[in-house]
């Protein structure tokens, strides 16, 4: 596991998608941005939204119904998911402060 991967997401509330046919469109309402999401993509977002965001949870799903070189499906979900981080369509949570720690 990497330094900086993430193990949850959120998705906003305000986020519009549907899918049409083998594929998911999305719109961002606050910017009116529209995505478009292939097949594996669409597949990968209701997963996702499905599992509340549990991207580790993701893998092990991805894992189990697809075959393939396990190393490269990581590094596609990884890369999905921050493509959707970047575009503001996935939220990383906040970091919590270690509960052990009385500074």
């Amino acid at each position: 596991m990497e330094e900086n991967e993430i193990n949850r997401v959120e998705i906003p509330d305000w986020i519009c998608y549907e899918r049409i046919d083998n594929e998911i469109i999305m719109v961002d309402p606050t910017t009116w941005q529209y995505y478009k999401l292939d097949n594996y993509g669409a597949v990968l977002w209701e997963k996702l939204v499905a599992l509340k965001g549990d991207i580790k949870a993701l893998r092990n799903w991805v894992f189990e119904h697809f075959e393939g070189d396990p190393q490269q499906m990581g590094k596609d979900i990884d890369l999905f998911i921050q493509r959707l981080v970047e575009n503001g369509i996935l939220v990383k949570p906040e970091v919590e402060k270690n509960p052990s720690f009385q500074g």
